[in-house]
This record gives structure tokens, C-alpha cells and sequence, in this order.
């Protein structure tokens, strides 16, 4: 029995598709080849990254709360600000590595370590956690 051949305009075969309207066949076919299911792996670099630095913002809050321990004022302060401003760009920058699927778990765990390593939240949670004195 000869193998029957493919009809391009057979519905029920699926491996074909039906042909573009006219005016629409540039459409109809990709010249690159590639489909979406064959996108290579996302990176997880970039969440990697973004925890990695929220760690180290983390770090450098808990150095300015001992600078200002020892009443240090002016370097605890000169941190902090620096603190508050990195922790706010590598929030956004790991929300968007969240978004984008770049190491996604890493970037979740950088958005909250972030608002953690900001000053104004980490002396209000040391306050709440903390008795006075």
C-alpha cells in the first residue's frame, strides 16, 4: 500500500497549518525557525545577583546599627543613606529579574531581604523586636 502524502490543506492533519489570508502570508511562516517552545533556558543570574547584593545591604545595615551603638553618628548615617538607596534600586532590579524569570526564587528572596535591608524598616522592626531600655 503506498504511503499516502500530505495534503496541506487536509484539516485533520495536524502537522499542517491553514493557509494565511491574503495580505497576511508574510505572516505565515517564520524564517528564523525557531518556535517559542525552543527559547533557551533563562539565565538565573540575575536573581542570583540581586540576592547576593541584598545580603550585602543587609550586612551594611547591621555595620551602620553598630556604628551608631558606639555613637558614631555621622558614618552609621553616611551608610544608611547608602543603604536605603541600594536597596531601593535592587528591589525594582529583582522585581523585574521576578517578572522576567531570571532566577526567580533568588529575586523573591532579594525583594524581601530588600525592604528588610532598608533603614527605616529595619529600625522599625529592631523597635518592635527590642525592649527599651
Amino acid at each position: 500500500m503506498a504511503a499516502a502524502e500530505n495534503d496541506p490543506n487536509d484539516p485533520n492533519d495536524p502537522t499542517t497549518r491553514p493557509a494565511a489570508p491574503e495580505g497576511l502570508d508574510i505572516l505565515a511562516d517564520d524564517a528564523s525557525g525557531i518556535e517559542v517552545g525552543d527559547r533557551p533556558a533563562a539565565s538565573r543570574r540575575l536573581g542570583l545577583v540581586m540576592f547576593v547584593l541584598a545580603l550585602a545591604l543587609l550586612a551594611l545595615d547591621g555595620i551602620a546599627v553598630a556604628l551608631l551603638a558606639g555613637d558614631l553618628v555621622t558614618p552609621a548615617a553616611t551608610i544608611a543613606l547608602v543603604t536605603m538607596l541600594a536597596s531601593i534600586v535592587v528591589g525594582v532590579v529583582a522585581l523585574v529579574a521576578v517578572v522576567l524569570r531570571r532566577g526567580r526564587w533568588f529575586a523573591v528572596a532579594a525583594v524581601l531581604l530588600s525592604v528588610l535591608a532598608n533603614p527605616f524598616v529595619l529600625v522599625f522592626l529592631l523597635a518592635r523586636v527590642l525592649p527599651a531600655f
